[in-house]
């Protein structure tokens, strides 16, 4: 097929969004009305309505307020996302692979879920908000399609074990040092000439979540990135796992704190810092403890002598015991029921006092005697196990696969995009 691709006509996109906007934020619009084509891509015309129920929703998902200014500033990226959503749904349905109800249902269910929305009110939600029945569906069928055809090109790619073994040694030798919980929106610059234009929509981006705007909203409208579907989100990331321009920038942010856009060979990222840990025990291990609490209840009602005598055990016991029994045998003594083991827990689990007197015991020593509600008690480490949190090699594995497939995917759609019959009418 001879490959027709208009060029963006800015100045059209902005008068005529700019006019059926505002008539699109008064009131819901009806599907296909007579409005106008906006583009055709190999035969499938995107009509005006669906460019602006489109803006509508990014306004809504991402929590910008959307004046005609602004629905102007966005129209040709989202009008480039539609485009781009076109292709890759034909491709799918040319190669057999099909969505169905229950994919939609599923993919409006993992949206409520981001959001926060009770299960099954996404409709009446968007409805309420002035967005036409089926818009949202129209930007899930595509995402589901497309991971299908991705899932398919698995078998292209191969990872070898040197390669896994790079990466764990990488991940072991940072140990020591930060990680950091990292979000994206990547913008891919696909041809050279584009490479402005681009950098524009990631000041727009910018210029929206300095307002106020959703990150994890954002990336699912206009990342190009595999992280795109969980928010941009890349959890957490060890020193040296992102590439050097990305890393430095993250190093450079405090958590909350949003990057400009950084420039890259394949094109523009913008960063947010969610979280940083430091140090090892935090970063790399879960730590659980079995321990053994003896718990001696006091009152002030008690007599003072009685007070001093239950006292004296619990120091007797804190110098002599050098085992969870041995606090065991003395709960029995005292008749202690409140005394007791308790398995995996968490050093974050425990209150404060406690959490500080068990700090640096060895398992077998007892702590300090501490003061609580009720009474005061002696705590001891029966016994410490730490596993680290290093991602084994299947993890590794699936996380370079991601990589190669997102790669192959914006390859993919650059050949689509070759190929196509595509035609800006506006």
């Amino acid at each position: 097929m001879i490959s027709k691709v208009s060029i963006f006509k800015i100045s059209n996109i902005c008068a005529v969004v700019g006019a059926i906007a505002l008539l699109a934020m008064a009131a819901p619009s009806k599907a296909q009305s007579p409005v106008g084509v906006a583009a055709v891509v190999n035969d499938d015309p995107i009509s005006i309505i669906d460019l602006v129920e489109r803006i509508k929703l990014v306004a809504v998902s991402s929590n910008i307020r959307m004046t005609p200014e602004k629905s102007n500033e966005i129209a040709p990226q989202i009008l480039q996302q539609l485009i781009n959503e076109t292709l890759q749904l034909q491709e799918a349905e040319r190669r057999g692979i099909e969505v169905t109800e229950a994919d939609i249902t599923r993919g409006k269910t993992l949206i409520e879920q981001n959001a926060g929305l009770p299960d099954g009110t996404l409709d009446a939600f968007l409805e309420q908000r002035g967005i036409a029945p089926g818009t949202i569906e129209n930007q899930i069928r595509p995402q589901v399609a497309w991971q299908r055809l991705l899932g398919s090109m698995r078998s292209q790619v191969e990872i070898s074990e040197a390669e896994i073994d790079e990466n764990l040694q990488r991940i072991i030798n940072n140990q020591g040092k930060p990680r950091n919980r990292v979000q994206e929106i990547f913008l891919p610059v696909d041809n050279p000439q584009d490479s402005t234009r681009v950098y524009q929509t990631a000041q727009e981006v910018l210029g929206a979540l300095q307002q106020g705007a959703d990150f994890s909203a954002l990336a699912r409208q206009f990342s190009a990135s595999a992280s795109a579907a969980n928010g941009g989100d890349l959890g957490w990331l060890y020193a040296g796992e992102l590439a050097g321009d990305l890393q430095q920038a993250v190093n450079q942010l405090e958590p909350g704190n949003v990057s400009a856009p950084i420039q890259t060979i394949r094109g523009y990222y913008i960063i947010k810092l969610l979280d940083r840990r430091v140090g090892d025990a935090g970063a790399i291990t879960d730590v659980r403890l079995d321990l053994y609490q003896l718990f001696v209840p006091l009152s002030q009602s008690m007599p003072k002598e009685q007070i001093d005598a239950k006292v004296a055990v619990l120091r007797n016991t804190q110098e002599t015991a050098n085992s969870c029994q041995a606090l065991a045998n003395v709960a029995v003594d005292l008749g202690s029921e409140m005394s007791g083991e308790m398995k995996g827990i968490s050093p974050n689990e425990l209150s404060g006092p406690v959490a500080q007197a068990i700090t640096n015991l060895q398992p077998g020593q007892p702590s300090n005697i501490v003061q609580v509600d009720g009474g005061a008690l002696l705590v001891m480490i029966c016994n410490k196990t730490e596993e680290s949190n290093l991602p084994d090699r299947k993890d590794i594995e699936n996380r370079l696969m991601m990589e190669r497939l997102d790669i192959l995917a914006r390859r993919k759609l650059r050949e689509l995009r070759r190929q196509a019959f595509i035609d800006i009418r506006m």
